[in-house]
């Protein structure tokens, strides 16, 4: 484990760390050192002295010159590594020391490479401050045993002084910057190293969770909770708190530290340990023998022997038989590899990378490169090393198969890397785009569409509605698209669109991301829709096989049909590809991409729908803000939308309220309502945790009320475990008590039917025994093919879970024959020995049997997560966001949670200035491969724009300035610009905050129609 803090102090500092003892110790057995190229420099070694180390705190060198001395200088930083548990014990308790010597070898073969790829100083250029890498740090290294509750806990502070050597030879001020950034690769780093001269001493490690954590093998949990005294400090806090995050953990972990015990007698500490241990039956001579042993074969094994046979012998010990790995062929890998390569670490590590590469990939079309090298250390693979993973990336790149990215002054990540994949899949849909211009049948003239539509709509379209309907209805490109904010009255414009569209005899089919939005495409717009993925199952083979018997009927039926996708914003680019070869060969005349791009973007790779507005699409934008109904909703709502989320929240002023706990005092504001405003008060939360922390409070508190009433019903749920298929594919990844579930077809690579299987053991050799119920099954993960994506496995877990008479709930699964749609609400209004009735939103009722499927299928829904509440209108909402929630806390998440409602809204947060700046600084946006590549300016940070596109000129023949102009009784947007006029590349207009709906331009094909 690595955490990462500030020594702000010089002076302050130095006097704590002498009086408590905590760094320096005359007589102390615990070691220090000097490290560093810089301490080398300055002439710094051996073992550190009390004054040596305040000076250079204080930035003073030994020859007695002065560096970076301004006010508020901050001292340095403190880097501390801290071994698993079962390390420890077998250091201190077993007393094989060795391992503490493996522990320092691993952080300084950490430190190294911090110091070699992000030590950085700063210099003018221009009159802006630049990074320049300096390769050169000055750092102490001090051993420290214990934790902060004196249980054993051998953990290495470098604590780092803030400077360092320019290029000039001039000393300043370290730039840290990346080293805070890349603290998660630094762990990485670190546990693989550790990992990798553990197993030299002969001892075998177990994984644990995603992140290169792991346990030595054979030391018995009871005697690792035993010395596990600050972790239950820290989770009890954590509990009180409503605290799950990684991140808030490590915040508690920093916030409830006391000051550090002093120890008179460490023989005496050391000895209570060993009795501790002793009374669990545990001393660890067993342990040290077979690592001892295992050591001895390990180190006598001849050189010549590391032929074919070394090579899978190696992997198999890890998990990962050679053999396996190649049956299903990955092209991340080098052929004849057994020839290919000199070492099994080698081997290994070109295996980690080709994984790491899948596993970034399906989510994002772009990563950084230390991003990328994590992900390949922290799968665990034995003996692959910081160095032969960076080696390996590097083979990648210059084979083309990996693309560099270009590097800006705004990049915070560093190096980004994207695949050849990638990139033709954002081509290929630009150039589909393209291709489709001119080939639609207008359905309705321009000049004739507005009249058409206004006869046609429940209420006057708006000036934006009226642009966008149009477009759709008149335009005689195959792709258009509607640009709309949050709250614009998009389905209220395509239920007029549909209206006149079939009327003129044309078929209209939705298209949505999930089946709660297909729901409200077909009630909210009257336009009967299927889920992108049943339609692009039933249609993907066509793009390659046109000739087949079911073609025919297949074009038959959709040529001439408008297909209406509907917050496209969440559509990855796979899928937009497939739209879009679907839409070419089966004749489809018209796809109308409808959303917000400010808004949630897919979960899987791509941001397609802006990546379209950027490229050129033909596109009409709606944004006057119809849904909030006061002025100050408004305006946050704008400021929202441009990613302004700081100062939205000073906007809301007093609705912002701060609580050390904001899960639980978020519940007790919902508790405190009467009936009827909970009704009309949705509660959201940032992420899954915090949303799970709220239920159960409110269920509670429901309970205690009495509103929720009756016997409770025990049903074991199950909660699906966010994971990358590809990591799906290595043993680490199964916990015993989990469930695999396998989709129609079955994983045939690996001999697998469909079904449901519950984790019985994970074994030690990379196998996972399943069982269905009725046999166990010994299935071998790395048999799963790289490459396929069709098999649909999902792991879950289980959950138990009550529910009375009252409860919320909603469903997690499908259910179409009864209605009953993933992510669609209901609610519990009997339990009796026939089952469980519920009633759906359309007030529908169903009673499920205590056999039911859809039982196992279900949470509860008193609070909804943000992914959850795209699309949702509600005229109050509590929206919860916490700053330790860091990947949470970004601008999309907020834009969602504060524009879902019309009349009031409350934020409950942590600490309002840190969510403000994290805001801030996270747009939350995803990347895209043209982008990253420079070719493509998508979100206005990097390279150069697109091709100028937004002057089509008449369309269809009809002239802009023959049709009519504005009413002049509505008013004009805040720039004076009708809707889809804005110039490409216009300087943006400041917003207005009485009415705030204007986002900043992109460069676009617009209509310019000014109706």
């Amino acid at each position: 484990m690595l955490s990462v803090a500030a020594v702000r102090s010089a002076s302050g500092a130095a006097n704590y760390f002498a009086k408590d003892d905590y760094y320096t110790v005359e007589g102390s057995s615990e070691a220090t050192t000097w490290a560093g190229e810089g301490a080398e420099d300055i002439g710094l070694a051996g073992e550190v002295s009390r004054d040596a180390f305040e000076a250079i705190l204080n930035g003073i060198l030994p020859s007695g010159e002065a560096v970076a001395q301004v006010e508020n200088r901050r001292a340095g930083y403190d880097l501390t590594f801290s071994m698993p548990k079962s390390a420890s014990v077998m250091a201190y308790v077993a007393g094989d020391k060795r391992v503490l010597a493996a522990n320092m070898a691993a952080v300084q073969k950490t430190m190294a490479w911090v110091e070699k790829n992000l030590a950085e100083g700063r210099r003018d250029v221009e009159g802006r401050k630049v990074p320049v890498q300096t390769g050169n740090l000055v750092y102490a290294l001090f051993q420290h045993d214990t934790s902060r509750a004196l249980d054993p806990q051998a953990h290495i502070h470098a604590v780092i002084a803030n400077l360092t050597r320019m290029p000039d030879g001039k000393w300043q001020a370290l730039h840290a910057d990346k080293i805070w950034s890349h603290n998660s690769i630094i762990g990485s780093i670190y546990h693989a190293h550790l990992r990798e001269g553990l197993e030299k001493l002969g001892y075998q490690v177990d994984l644990k969770g995603k992140h290169g954590t792991f346990e030595i093998s054979g030391v018995p949990k009871a005697v690792i909770g035993e010395f596990s005294q600050r972790r239950e400090q820290i989770l009890e806090r954590a509990t009180k708190l409503g605290i799950t995050s990684p991140e808030g953990l490590r915040e508690i972990t920093k916030r409830s530290r006391d000051p550090k015990l002093n120890v008179e007698d460490r023989d005496a500490l050391k000895q209570s340990w060993i009795d501790r241990a002793d009374a669990l039956g545990f001393d660890g001579r067993l342990l040290i023998g077979a690592a001892e042993a295992r050591a001895g074969r390990i180190q006598g094994t001849s050189a010549l022997g590391q032929g074919y046979r070394a090579i899978t012998a190696a992997i198999e010990s890890a998990g990962a038989r050679l053999a396996g790995l190649l049956r299903p062929h990955d092209p991340l890998v080098d052929h004849a590899l057994a020839r290919a390569v000199r070492s099994p670490a080698e081997a290994r590590a070109q295996l980690a990378v080709a994984s790491a590469v899948r596993i970034l990939s399906e989510r994002e079309a772009a990563y950084p490169v230390h991003l990328l090298a994590k992900t390949a250390l922290d799968l665990g693979l034995k003996g692959v090393a910081i160095e032969s993973i960076e080696r390996r990336i590097g083979q990648l790149v210059q084979a083309e198969r990996l693309i560099p990215g270009i590097a800006t002054s705004a990049d915070k990540t560093g190096r980004m890397v994207t695949t050849p994949e990638a990139l033709r899949t954002e081509e290929s849909i630009l150039a589909a785009v393209e291709h489709g211009r001119g080939q639609a049948i207008p359905i309705v003239p321009a000049d004739a569409a507005p009249t058409r539509l206004q006869g046609a709509a429940e209420r006057p379209l708006n000036p934006g509605q009226l642009a966008a309907a149009t477009m759709i209805l008149s335009s005689s490109d195959r792709t258009v698209t509607v640009q709309g904010v949050a709250g614009a009255g998009k389905s209220t414009m395509l239920q007029a669109v549909a209206r006149v569209a079939q009327a003129e005899g044309r078929t209209l089919t939705g298209l949505a991301f999930q089946n709660k939005m297909v729901a409200d495409l077909r009630d909210g717009a009257g336009i009967d829709a299927q889920t992108i993925a049943s339609f692009v199952l039933a249609n993907e083979r066509f793009v390659h096989q046109p000739t087949t018997e079911h073609y025919a009927a297949a074009r038959e039926k959709l040529a001439g049909t408008m297909l209406v996708v509907d917050e496209t914003s969440m559509v990855s680019s796979d899928d937009m590809l497939k739209l879009h070869q679907i839409s070419a060969v089966l004749g489809i005349d018209k796809l109308v991409l409808v959303g917000d791009r400010q808004q949630l973007s897919s979960i899987d790779a791509g941001k397609a729908f802006a990546m379209i507005q950027a490229g050129g699409g033909t596109i009409a934008r709606m944004d006057e803000n119809i849904r909030q109904r006061t002025d100050e909703l408004r305006t946050v709502a704008a400021l929202a939308n441009i990613g302004k989320a700081g100062a939205a929240l000073k906007v809301l002023g007093d609705r912002v309220v701060e609580a050390t706990n904001p899960a639980a005092a978020a519940a007790n504001m919902w508790l405190a309502l009467s009936d009827s405003e909970r009704d009309a008060t949705a509660v959201f939360a940032s992420g899954r945790e915090t949303r799970a922390t709220i239920n159960s409070a409110i269920q509670q508190g429901l309970l205690a009320q009495g509103s929720v009433k009756g016997e409770a019903i025990r049903l074991t749920v199950y909660d699906r475990v966010n994971t990358a298929r590809e990591e799906l594919r290595y043993a680490s990844t199964y916990r015993p008590g989990q469930t695999l579930e396998i989709g129609r077809g079955g994983a045939r690579d690996a001999g697998l039917a469909a079904g449901r299987y519950e984790i019985v053991k994970v074994h030690g050799n990379g196998k996972v025994e399943l069982a269905d119920g009725r046999r166990k099954v010994r299935f071998d993960p790395q048999k799963l093919s790289p490459t396929e994506k069709r098999d649909r496995l999902q792991l879950s877990e289980k959950k138990e879970l009550q529910l009375r008479e009252g409860d919320r709930i909603r469903w997690t699964a499908n259910d179409k024959e009864r209605g009953l749609l993933n992510a669609a609400l209901a609610r519990v209004v009997g339990i009796d020995a026939a089952g469980v009735t519920v009633e759906a939103a359309d007030k529908s009722r169903h009673t499920l049997n205590l056999g039911d499927p859809m039982l196992s299928r279900l949470d509860l829904a008193y609070s909804l997560n943000m992914h959850m509440a795209q699309g949702i209108t509600t005229d109050k909402a509590i929206t919860v966001m916490s700053s330790q929630e860091r990947q949470l806390s970004n601008q999309r998440l907020f834009n969602v949670g504060v524009t879902r409602v019309r009349d009031q809204l409350t934020m409950v947060v942590d600490d309002r200035d840190k969510l403000s700046r994290q805001l801030d600084l996270n747009p939350g946006d995803k990347t895209s491969a043209l982008e990253t590549l420079g070719r493509l300016d998508i979100d206005g940070r990097k390279g150069p724009g697109p091709r100028d596109k937004s002057d089509p000129g008449p369309i269809d023949g009809v002239d802009v300035s023959d049709l009519p102009p504005l009413p002049a009784d509505l008013p004009p947007f805040a720039d004076g610009a009708g809707p889809a006029q804005r110039a490409p590349g216009a300087k943006p207009p400041d917003l207005d905050p009485e009415r705030g709906d204007v986002l900043p331009p992109l460069p676009e094909r617009s209509l310019g129609l000014d109706l």
